[in-house]
């Protein structure tokens, strides 16, 4: 969502992983986070123009039918079940330290490769920026995922699915793979470009006047985009790690498909570097202007200070106390019958003499 020029976000106060296991814990040590949701799972089977989805299934009901699938999609949402988790491991042949990095949900995107299967962690985001991590694992026949909590990217792909897409009912499980994870990289671009909107939007409020709530915004963005950054440049390392792999169960076409998807993280990256480096300027922009505004004021008092101090001078003069009976050098014009008149016609000649003099020097 864009914010209205000139008004703050709304602070969204993030949460810091938390590694479950205990320091020094045995590698593969399943600890589930206290805060983890409750497991559910789902299946889609895929068998030429046919498919079928089935929602809260438990565990048993599930990998049951893997069996009756060509392509048999296993999605878990929500990591309290440790022993599920350890189950699915067990059935589809999962390295032990694959799965402690499924329920620690502070890991880097990365690609992994075993002899049978791929594992591939990513983030994956919903429309206002808030990040889950995916676990997607993927061999011959087969697709696993893993999410922190129900709610997904995915819902284009089941539809797809539904309607019989051929090439995702081509019975290939890589390319289900790809377009699981295409459809994640899908939903980064409304958030980069909701962070687009609101850097344009900060740059036209600061062109037209200063305030100062704009700058704790654009720290605001800055720090969204970076955050950004650190999980699409380790994304596109992970594709590329899948578009070397050499192995049966990943097709030459799909890592075509692949490489589509690593030129959008490539597009995603240049979009966070130029707007992130926007904003950085930005910041100096505000300061510069800012310190503009400051120098203006500061230049309109002396000018004004300026101004006076003759007058008061002369004004402090005639207010001293004299005796022209005393002297003819004592003060004029106190005993004129047009001296007041005459004083002051002279403070307003000085004060226009002043004025055309600065005006001259482009000082106004």
């Amino acid at each position: 969502m864009v914010n209205a020029p000139g008004r703050r976000q709304k602070k969204r106060r993030k949460k810091v992983a938390r590694r479950a296991a205990a320091i020094g814990a045995a590698p593969g040590v399943l600890v589930a986070d206290p805060e983890a949701e409750t497991s559910l799972f789902s299946i889609i089977g895929i068998d030429g123009g046919t498919s079928r989805h089935v929602r809260d299934l438990s565990l048993d009901d599930a990998l049951a039918q893997r069996g009756d699938w060509p392509v048999f999609w296993l999605d878990c949402s929500g990591l309290a079940d440790i022993e599920a988790i350890r189950r699915i491991g067990a059935e589809f042949g999962l390295h032990p330290l694959a799965l402690e990095d499924v329920v620690t949900t502070d890991q880097r995107p990365k690609c992994e490769i075993q002899a049978d299967h791929a594992f591939f962690v990513m983030r994956m985001l919903d429309r206002d920026g808030d990040g889950e991590q995916l676990s997607v694992f993927f061999g011959d026949g087969f697709v696993l995922t893993f999410q922190e909590r129900p709610g997904d990217s995915f819902a284009p792909v089941r539809a797809r699915i539904a309607k019989g897409a051929p090439r995702l009912h081509a019975g290939r499980a890589d390319y289900l793979a790809y377009a699981l994870i295409d459809a994640v990289v899908d939903a980064y671009f409304p958030v980069v470009e909701s962070q687009v909107a609101r850097i344009e939007g900060l740059e036209d409020d600061i062109l037209a006047t200063v305030d100062e709530d704009q700058v704790p915004e654009l720290h605001a963005v800055r720090r969204e985009m970076l955050g950004l950054k650190r999980w699409l440049r380790p994304t596109r390392d992970a594709l590329g790690t899948l578009l070397r792999l050499d192995r049966p169960w990943l097709h030459a076409e799909t890592k075509a498909y692949f490489g589509d998807v690593q030129d959008h993280v490539d597009q995603l990256i240049d979009m966070n570097d130029t707007y992130r480096d926007t904003a950085s300027g930005l910041i100096d922009l505000h300061m510069t202007l800012s310190a503009a505004k400051t120098n203006e004021v500061i230049n309109l008092l002396t000018i004004i200070s300026t101004i006076f101090i003759p007058l008061g001078f002369l004004a402090g003069v005639w207010g001293m106390n004299f005796n022209p009976e005393t002297s003819r050098w004592n003060m004029p014009l106190t005993q004129h019958p047009y001296g007041y008149p005459i004083a002051l016609g002279v403070m307003v000649a000085i004060a226009m003499c002043l004025l055309i003099y600065f005006r001259r020097r482009r000082w106004l």
